[in-house]
Formats: C-alpha cells, structure tokens, sequence
C-alpha cells in the first residue's frame, strides 16, 4: 500500500524505540517495563514501526512479532496497534497496518491480527484481513461449588457437568494428576495432539514468553490433556489454552467440561473459563493465506493459533 501523507519507518533506533514504547504505554496503560521484557523475549525477531503524521508527530505505532509456522509458511502477528487519541478516525493506523500487512505477504509469510472485540473485525476485514483462526470457548462449575461461600464473587451461569461418560453414574477421570511441565515439554504434547488438525506450530521465542506470561503450564493425568493456566482465583480460573489427547476425545463429547470442571477445584475456583480448538469465535483473522488452507468445518477441525497475547 503506498504511503499517503503520513511518513512510516521501522524502528531501528533508541530514540524511535522510545517513540514507539511512548505510544504503547500511553494508549493500553501499560509500564515501560513490560514493553522491554515483551521485546526482550523475542530479541532481533521483532520489530517495531511508527507513522508519523505530515508535522511530524509520531501518530500511531505497530509492532510485529514472529509466532511460528503455519503449514510450514512464518506466520508474523500485528500487534499493540495504537495511534494517538488526538490524532484518530484520520486513517492513521490502518495505513501503517495495511503497509505491515504487505510486507508481510509480499514475502510470503502470513499476516495476523488478533482482534481485541469482535467489533475490530469489520475494521481489518476493510485492511483485507479475513477470520480464519477459530477457537471454542467453555466455561464449568467447580463440583465444590457453593452458591453462599461465592456469592460475593457475582451471578453465575445457570450450567453444572454432567459428570460421567455419556450420562453414566461415574465420572470417566475420577481424579486428575496434575503437573507443572516447561514450555518444551508442553509443546511437544501440544504437537501430538494437535497432529492433523490445521494449526500454527509455536516458534521458541512465542513459547518462551507464553511460559512467562502465564501462571503455569499443566499436564493432566501425564498426557491426558494439557494446559496453560493465565489466571487463578476464588472466582475464576482462566486457561488461555486447553487441549485434550485425541484419544480422550473419542470416548465422550463431554470429557473436557468433566476434566476443567475438577481443575477449578483444584486450582480452588468456583468456576473455570477455558479456550480449546474448535469453532466458535474468530480469535486471529489472516492476510496472505487462502481459504484452501483452513480447516473443515464438518470435521471439527478449524484452523487453530491459541496464543495470541491478550
């Protein structure tokens, strides 16, 4: 996309870092700090850009880290897009994603951007983006819940598991064995689970800050499933990802609420909120890629990322 009126550079310096790192703080709040660490994590991978605007104001600042593969293609994500409050609804910020955008595809890797709400999605379906990375999102009761020792914590859902493999008395995982394992571990049962299923293969920098950002990483009953666990409190355990072993799978639809229901317990939530292959929402839309290349919607295997930083 040619450059309009506003200039666009790479940050390649100090002082434009501390431009762009200016901008990002300003605009999501976050400490200077965290933007080191978040650069650190992915070292001369990453890379910053800024636009300024014709008076030469640094207007709105995109930055663009290295996930991994998709189907042996990089895959490189749009990230922390911000522009300055003063200077917004000018364009600003989808010139400089459009401009990321393709020189992203123009050398034929892929371009993703993980929309905060799904209203961010009409705004980059406008920059040629299209949703593509599907995820499922679920939510169970811990089966030690109790509405008077939580209802401080707010209203719940009116939904409980059904424990037991296709409504049988007994639950199929009594007990769980819950591990803490690294990120190298982790990966290599995620790659066996996700074997077949169209997916972005995590690089070593990606995995390196995912070990960092979450609370830990999980293995359940030594390879039933696995998990990533962003979150934890009296209210709520969060698990930003949760894979089950394709095995499992095949013996009861419901094994996954059954098996995140006893880890809210565990982690001694009332209730427990997971993210896990499948369709259900958009969470990354995808430029430089084609349809051809997603999963099958009858075969329940949607093209799957899991990992974009929230």
């Amino acid at each position: 996309m040619p450059v309009r009126n506003n200039k666009i550079v790479e940050v390649n310096n100090e002082a434009l870092y501390r431009e762009l790192r200016t901008l990002w703080c300003d605009v999501f709040g976050d400490e200077p700090s965290y933007v080191d660490s978040f650069y650190k994590a992915f070292g001369p991978e990453i890379k910053g850009y800024i636009a300024f605007s014709p008076d030469g104001t640094p207007a709105s600042a995109l930055t663009l880290y290295p996930c991994g593969s998709y189907k042996d293609r990089p895959v490189f994500v749009s990230y922390a897009i911000c522009t300055r409050e003063d200077l917004r609804g000018r364009g600003i910020g989808a010139e400089l994603t459009s401009y990321v955008r393709d020189l992203v595809t123009e050398s034929g890797a892929v371009s993703i951007v993980s929309p905060a709400d799904p209203g961010l999605e009409d705004f980059y379906a406008a920059l040629g983006y299209e949703p593509f990375f599907m995820v499922s999102e679920q939510a169970a009761l811990s089966p030690a819940f109790d509405d008077e020792e939580y209802e401080d914590y707010g209203d719940f859902e009116e939904y409980e598991v059904d424990f037991g493999a296709d409504g049988g008395d007994e639950p199929l995982i009594p007990a769980l064995d819950v591990q803490r394992i690294n990120a190298g571990t982790y990966n290599r049962y995620r790659e066996a689970f996700l074997s077949g299923r169209p997916h972005i293969e995590l690089g070593s920098a990606m995995l390196g800050l995912i070990e960092t950002e979450c609370e830990g990483l999980y293995s359940i009953n030594r390879g039933d499933a696995i998990c990533a666990v962003s979150e934890t409190g009296p209210f709520r355990t969060v698990m930003s990802e949760f894979i089950l072993n394709p095995v499992l799978e095949e013996l009861s639809l419901g094994i996954d609420a059954e098996i995140t229901a006893i880890l809210a317990d565990h982690f001694g939530s009332a209730e427990i909120y997971y993210r896990m292959p499948g369709y259900g929402r958009c969470q990354s839309m995808a430029a430089g890629i084609s349809d051809g290349d997603a999963g099958d919607e009858e075969d329940g295997d949607a093209a799957y990322f899991g990992f974009p930083i929230d």
